[in-house]
């Protein structure tokens, strides 16, 4: 049957060139964009060790000097810290909250702030390279409130390392590997390549890996910590709350905001607003472009699918009409109307698979040119993730689109394949 197939493909090749280069050029466009969704769905799988669900992003605030409710008396280095504890001690005693943590601006979890240090072993200074830098109070559990875990998946906290010498670093997983791959890093020491005298930092620990974002690979990371004082108060520092599971979302913003707004009017301080985690994920990943970017490629593929099923119905649709003596003959031979109908729908997943070639040899140069995406891939190191394997990757992404393709062209044959086995072969006979 197939060679039939192949032979009357072959034979209606007039016909049949129009459809084919709309199928070319479809493929082709499609590819490009199954690539990158292939890609960023990749990378949304590789785990991130660390949970946003239930988070919360607590933005207390001092009033200025010109506010009715200012209070001098409390606007001095010891106040502002003893006054920020007290602070704690309350969103830490609400009823909801499971965990606390402080931690610096620039290490929002999903955020759109950045801070990274360049490092090197001394054991072996070859091995370097760049990493962001999440900073936190140790007094608090930060590791606790977003659930890090180990690779294996255990949870750790912010107690399970020695933070009391003031260069402790812990390291992510990927950190631990790209600067001591044979060794247990524990106790090894990390410089800055500039200044490694004055730059240096002991590390007391691995955790497990981290992506900045959710559409990222991981990235080398290192852990420090920075504790609160009167200056970091004013312009650095972030409340994180961990709220219970059992509270849906909703009740808990609108309950603690409601009993805290109250609650954490001291001295100067009071409650500016109250965020998710996840709102600022996605919030950041929109500012980044990351939303469109999705959005105009989820619309491109909606275009590229409706218009090939359009014109696939369209072309069997008039192939019926003047063929209908061949179907009535077929008919009238034995042929079921089963097999009518699968004739013609592999007529059409047939003639995809032949333009697939030439597909394939046009997507090449793309490869060739270095045109395709690899959605971060410029935070990683000594790791070979799946997208880096670039034949491996291309013969994924061209199979994903042949079966995306091959389903809307049999939801488009569907209709007149169905019609045409239908039909009474005396009728397809008196019409010839």
């Amino acid at each position: 049957m197939l060679k039939h197939i192949l032979k009357q493909l072959w034979n209606r090749r007039r016909a049949n060139l129009w459809i084919g280069v709309e199928l070319l050029l479809v493929f082709c466009l499609l590819w490009y964009i199954v690539d990158y969704f292939f890609v960023l769905e990749y990378n949304k799988s590789l785990p991130s060790n660390r949970d946003l669900n239930n988070t919360w992003q607590v933005n207390v605030a001092l009033f200025p000097p010109e506010h009715p409710e200012y209070q001098p008396g409390e606007s001095d280095s010891t106040a502002l810290e003893n006054n920020y504890y007290r602070l704690l001690d309350r969103i830490r005693d609400y009823k909801d909250v499971e965990e606390v943590a402080v931690l610096t601006t620039w290490s929002t979890p999903g955020g759109g702030s950045y801070s990274g240090n360049w490092l090197r072993s001394r054991r072996d200074t070859t091995r370097e390279g760049s990493g962001q830098v999440l900073t936190f109070d140790p007094q608090t559990d930060f590791l606790k409130v977003f659930r890090y875990t180990t690779r294996d998946g255990k949870p750790v906290s912010v107690a399970d390392f020695d933070w009391s010498d003031p260069k402790a670093i812990v390291l992510g997983g990927l950190s631990a590997e790209t600067f001591f791959p044979d060794s247990n890093a524990v106790g090894e020491i990390l410089e800055s390549p500039r200044q490694p005298d004055s730059y240096n930092y002991i590390v007391k620990g691995v955790i497990g890996d981290t992506k900045r974002f959710d559409y990222e690979r991981p990235q080398l990371t290192f852990y420090r910590a920075e504790r609160i004082n009167a200056d970091n108060i004013k312009d650095r520092m972030e409340i994180a709350v961990r709220a219970r599971e059992s509270v849906p979302d909703a009740r808990f913003l609108q309950d603690f905001k409601n009993a805290m707004s109250r609650e954490l009017r001291i001295g100067n301080f009071y409650l500016k607003g109250v965020k998710s985690y996840n709102r600022i994920n996605k919030d950041t990943e929109f500012s980044f472009g990351m939303t469109s970017s999705v959005r105009i490629r989820t619309a491109m593929t909606l275009f590229f699918l409706i218009n090939i099923m359009l014109c696939v119905m369209g072309t069997f649709w008039y192939r019926i009409r003047v063929r209908r003596e061949e179907i009535g003959l077929r008919m009238a031979m034995g042929s079921t109307r089963a097999d009518i109908r699968k004739m013609l729908l592999w007529e059409g997943i047939c003639l995809l698979t032949v333009m697939m070639i030439p597909a394939v040899l046009v997507e090449m140069q793309f490869v060739y040119l270095g045109l395709i995406d690899t959605l971060g891939g410029g935070n990683s190191s000594s790791v070979t993730y799946l997208p880096d394997r670039t034949v491996l990757r291309f013969i994924l992404t061209n199979c994903l689109t042949w079966v995306v393709l091959a389903v809307a062209i049999v939801a488009a044959i569907w209709l007149p394949a169905d019609k045409a086995a239908k039909m009474a072969p005396a009728e397809a006979l008196h019409y010839e």
